[in-house]
């Protein structure tokens, strides 16, 4: 017998028998009673390990990368932003004598083990990052006062112990779309994700914003929308705009992260449309392999060692009662890298 049968006989999650073993006050009488009878009817015995844990502080801090649906190459592997965060972050909490466990969240019913192992004393706080963590599981970790940063998801929260750290993206995409029109670029394409996540909205801002500031046209038939960051939908966008706006061509993209960038560079490449000879492009992130392609990229650059240090030092500060931390953090350092992608529009 162990916590998720007694869960699954007692109608309830195995989140809910931890708190409940663990005397948590947050349950509702007529359910604690209804899982302690459980216990009682079972014999049940919870995990010594897990209850000798109960009260000392941990010096485990979780970092759970969210996306959801299986794919074949997982958000670690595929994003040079995120696996560059959990080197830096490893690096980091080593040094301050703390140690990491990663999971990927593939959807929302793998959130309960982020809850049971903060109420199992196993974690002391964790770090969400990738697709965007609903408000129903934020609101329980508020609840049970799981310290937990979100990292580049929203611009605001209002849920008890949880923290906003993000990167500075409005500002970077005006200036990298800024950039373009200083080559003389006017007709300026977009590839983006989905808006709804903070950092790729902002950088959507940021690009509308400096159209309109420099009085160019904000062509809706220019932007396109793509839920995965990938290589691939960088790829697929970029032939799907060549021909949605044949005879119009844009002469430049702005691309929302170097990810998409490279499948766009690749998808040009094959239409017989040399960089940036006929057309520019610019990235975001300055992955290292930003600076390999061919011609090399020209992207944003945002510190990842930096954000991951700011991330992780924050976060402590809150498990340990060092010191308050406001709810938003930001990075707002920045730079444009000038590579070889962006060139006057013939």
């Amino acid at each position: 017998m162990n916590s998720e049968e007694i869960a699954k006989l007692a109608g309830v999650s195995r989140s809910t028998v931890s708190r409940v073993i663990n005397g948590y006050s947050n349950v509702p009488p007529e359910t604690k009673e209804r899982v302690e009878q459980v216990i009682r009817e079972y014999g049940y015995v919870p995990n010594t390990s897990a209850r000798n844990l109960a009260g000392k502080p941990s010096n485990v801090i979780g970092l759970f990368f969210v996306e959801y649906g299986e794919l074949k190459e997982n958000i670690i592997h595929s994003s040079p932003f995120y696996s560059e965060f959990l080197a830096n972050a490893i690096d980091r909490l080593k040094k301050l004598d703390c140690q990491l466990v990663v999971s990927i969240i593939n959807k929302t019913a793998d959130f309960d083990m982020v809850e049971t192992a903060f109420i199992n004393k196993t974690m002391a706080g964790c770090i969400l990052m990738g697709d965007i963590v609903p408000n129903p599981v934020l609101e329980k970790l508020g609840q049970i006062e799981c310290p937990t940063m979100l990292v580049n998801q929203r611009s605001s929260i209002d849920y008890p112990n949880i923290y906003l750290m993000n990167t500075e993206n409005y500002k970077g995409a005006y200036q990298a779309v800024q950039l373009l029109v200083r080559y003389g670029h006017k007709k300026i394409a977009h590839i983006t994700g989905s808006v709804e996540k903070s950092s790729i909205k902002e950088r959507f801002e940021g690009y509308r914003d400096c159209l309109l500031h420099n009085q160019l046209p904000f062509n809706e038939s220019y932007i396109y929308y793509s839920h995965i960051h990938r290589a691939e939908s960088g790829y697929q966008a970029v032939l799907k705009m060549m021909a949605d706006n044949k005879g119009d061509e844009p002469t430049a993209i702005f691309a929302a992260n170097d990810l998409l960038a490279f499948g766009a560079m690749k998808g040009l490449k094959e239409l017989g449309l040399k960089i940036p000879k006929d057309i520019s492009i610019i990235g975001y992130d300055n992955a290292e392999l930003s600076q390999y392609m061919s011609p090399p990229l020209t992207t944003v650059q945002v510190s990842i060692e930096k954000i991951a240090r700011m991330t992780v030092d924050s976060l402590l500060m809150v498990i340990r009662k060092r010191e308050e931390i406001p709810v938003y953090s930001q990075l707002r350092e920045f730079q444009i890298i000038e590579r070889g992608s962006v060139a006057e529009v013939r």
